[in-house]
């Protein structure tokens, strides 16, 4: 038995090692002819080492950023300008400030902006986030497969439609935005414009380079 363990051992190893590459070999042949199997995107991740100086030093402060030296994550393709990157960064932090607007209408109003994009990335990176935070696995599930909002409480509504009609629409009504100020107050309406649209922004990058969502996770389909 002593002499058969390596054995043993070693035959897992290589089923493992064998799962792993089928596994790679799948994914990358499932992805569009243009995109890069590193990045599952257009483009490859930015290098650090290709950085002046000066961007450099922004690179250094951005969140997302690998031992090895590149950058995933939401602002990955935006740092190809580092200096956007890094605006768009402060104007991640200063939106989801606190404010007049609670984690759960910021989770839901992230849901729903990513959805409008069809931002896999930040839509896998939030959905935990929305449900720790009060957010109903139902309401969850009218964002994502973009239900009707039968059933869905006032407040949540709200939110969704307002989201909807911003990128869809491309026209806020009336109702909607009022709505949205009885609820929310004047700041709070244009601060959930703020997480919004920091969200959106990223997930037009991720259009724009045909961003692939990553192996076992949620890929929203094209609206």
């Amino acid at each position: 038995m002593k002499l058969q363990r390596p054995m043993l051992w070693s035959a897992a190893l290589l089923m493992v090692a064998a799962s792993t590459i089928l596994t790679f070999a799948q994914s990358a042949a499932t992805l569009p002819a243009d995109v890069n199997p590193d990045s599952r995107a257009r483009l490859p991740y930015i290098q650090r080492s290709s950085l002046s100086e000066a961007d450099q030093k922004i690179f250094d402060v951005l969140p997302g950023r690998t031992p090895a030296g590149t950058l995933g994550g939401p602002l990955a393709f935006a740092a190809y300008n580092p200096g956007v990157a890094k605006a768009l960064f402060d104007l991640h932090n200063a939106a989801v400030a606190p404010g007049p607007l609670n984690a759960h209408v910021r989770e839901l109003a992230i849901l729903v902006a990513c959805r409008e994009t069809n931002y896999s990335l930040e839509w896998n990176g939030h959905e935990a986030t929305a449900l720790r935070s009060g957010v109903e696995q139902k309401v969850i599930d009218i964002v994502r497969q973009n239900g009707p909002l039968t059933g869905v409480n006032e407040a949540d509504a709200a939110v969704i439609r307002f989201g909807r009609q911003l990128y869809t629409d491309r026209k806020v009504d009336s109702a909607t935005f009022a709505k949205i100020v009885e609820l929310y107050g004047q700041r709070g309406a244009m601060d959930m414009v703020a997480v919004m649209n920091t969200y959106a922004v990223s997930g037009f990058f991720g259009i724009a380079v045909n961003e692939q969502a990553a192996v076992g996770k949620t890929s929203l389909e094209k609206k």
